[in-house]
């Protein structure tokens, strides 16, 4: 039913009312937004290489705060889940009227995402990855260079000087600054940095498992292990238990997330705890702002963590 009802004599309001209880209707939210342009439906799209949302506890969280700030604001959900990775398909997925913007989940450099934004009308958000500002996508992430330092200093004031790094997938900037935050820790305090103990791929447990048991595979060991996320952490963690090493009395290791889980571990695992909650829920406020005022926004917006110490890191033998 249209908001015009007050055009009408109150006899005329009530019969059309009644009728429409017995008929069942129900007002046709698609046809609404036809005549309105605005569908209030924000997409939240995530590539097929980063699992299903439900099983990403980082995508879980962003999910989180996007459907708080979006009941909040009165606005409906769409989750773009994509099977393959044609370029095509994917913007037809997306630019398929249904709405009026959207969140993209962890892009990675060479995503055709990026290249639909540049063919594409709607606002969109980047979360969980910077793009390359020349994008102009708007960009919400936890501050890694901040995260990682937290994390490698945490070590090194517990009297670490051999450090390792299990990384995370090369093709995404997020991985790559927190590598490269942990290099230049090392660098600041003037400890060499051991190649063979950098190792990984991935922001998964296995990649965790088998990046960390590269790092044992070395001549000589760390006594200390920064993680790229906590996953990784829990599956280095796995590593070193298998190769019949004690968490934290041979290795420390540190996460980076705080992840459900992180705490119950065995040992529960020392962190770094960003908002990804609240990295959601700013990320759908931002992208509502662009679709309500008709004005895009690029520039990036960085959450800073905390220290979250617990019992996998002690100070070396």
């Amino acid at each position: 039913m249209s908001n015009k009802l007050e055009l009408h004599s109150p006899e005329t309001v009530q019969r059309v009312l009644s009728v429409a209880q017995q008929l069942g209707y129900r007002p046709n939210r698609l046809a609404r937004s036809l005549v309105a342009k605005c569908t209030h439906t924000i997409g939240v799209v995530m590539e097929p290489t980063h699992t299903v949302f439900t099983r990403n506890p980082y995508a879980s969280a962003v999910l989180d705060g996007v459907l708080e700030c979006l009941m909040e604001r009165h606005y409906h959900l769409k989750l773009v889940t994509m099977a393959e990775a044609q370029p095509r398909t994917l913007w037809m997925q997306i630019d398929d009227g249904s709405m009026d913007g959207a969140i993209v989940i962890c892009p990675l450099d060479d995503s055709p995402l990026l290249e639909w934004y540049a063919h594409t009308s709607l606002p969109c958000v980047s979360v969980g990855s910077l793009v390359p500002a020349e994008r102009g996508i708007y960009c919400v992430d936890s501050d890694s260079e901040h995260g990682i330092r937290l994390a490698t200093e945490h070590l090194l004031e517990l009297g670490h000087r051999k450090l390792g790094f299990v990384r995370g997938p090369e093709n995404q900037f997020s991985a790559y600054q927190r590598e490269q935050a942990f290099r230049a820790v090392l660098k600041t305090y003037e400890i060499p940095v051991v190649e063979g103990w950098i190792q990984g791929d991935g922001y998964e447990i296995e990649s965790g498992y088998h990046g960390m048991q590269a790092i044992l595979a070395q001549p000589s060991l760390p006594t200390g292990v920064v993680a790229s996320n906590d996953l990784v952490a829990m599956g280095a963690l796995r590593a070193c238990l298998d190769h019949g090493l004690s968490v934290p009395e041979d290795v420390s290791i540190v996460g980076y997330d705080d992840f459900p889980g992180a705490s119950v571990v065995n040992p529960p695992l020392t962190t770094v705890r960003n908002d990804i909650h609240g990295i959601g829920h700013h990320a759908a406020e931002v992208l509502i702002e662009q679709i309500e005022t008709g004005t895009l926004r690029s520039g990036v917006r960085l959450f800073a963590g905390e220290m979250v110490v617990r019992g996998s890191t002690a100070p070396p033998k």
